[in-house]
């Protein structure tokens, strides 16, 4: 008996010829379908694109007019940071070396007027020799000029000669 030889060798080439070229169909018809995607995602980017830019062309020529409410949010604004600007360490310095040479003088309220460059002073002093002394100490300090004294009135307490008085005073720092 002879035996049989079997040759499935060009029967596997055209198998594998054939599994090839469908593979090679595929894929380039996924790369064709990825191609025709990317060209639809950038046409849809420019159009986007430039209706945002035809958009903010709108927006700018329409220049928005602040509403009343608007406007004193802003002078409210404004007023804070003036306050908060305020040279407060030097301000209280210039008025620190005042107060050592008179202790017995409290000082109730400082109320700055940046704006004007105007403060308004309320104290107690013990007597009117100690208040005027301490409007003078006021008046020699270069931080401080045109020194008025506004009011001054007693106050209801034990010593009848203690002064309640209030200062208005312009500065320079």
């Amino acid at each position: 008996m002879k035996p049989l030889q079997l040759d499935f060798y060009n029967v596997k080439q055209r198998r594998r010829k054939q599994s090839n070229i469908v593979l090679a169909v595929l894929l380039s018809l996924i790369a064709l379908g990825l191609l025709l995607e990317d060209n639809q995602l950038v046409s849809q980017i420019a159009d986007i694109e430039q209706s945002a830019m035809v958009l903010q062309t709108h927006k700018s020529n329409r220049l928005v007019q602040p509403t009343e409410q608007d406007k004193r949010k802003m002078l409210v604004a404004m007023g804070i940071r003036d306050k908060l600007n305020f040279p407060w360490h030097d301000f209280l310095n210039s008025l620190e070396v005042v107060k050592q040479d008179l202790v017995t003088v409290n000082l109730t309220i400082i109320q700055p007027n940046p704006a004007k460059r105007e403060v308004l002073i309320s104290g107690e002093a013990p007597d009117l020799k100690t208040m005027l002394a301490f409007v003078s100490l006021m008046e020699q300090q270069a931080t401080f000029y045109d020194v008025l004294l506004v009011n001054q009135r007693r106050l209801e307490s034990n010593n009848n000669n203690a002064l309640a008085f209030t200062l208005k005073t312009r500065w320079e720092i």
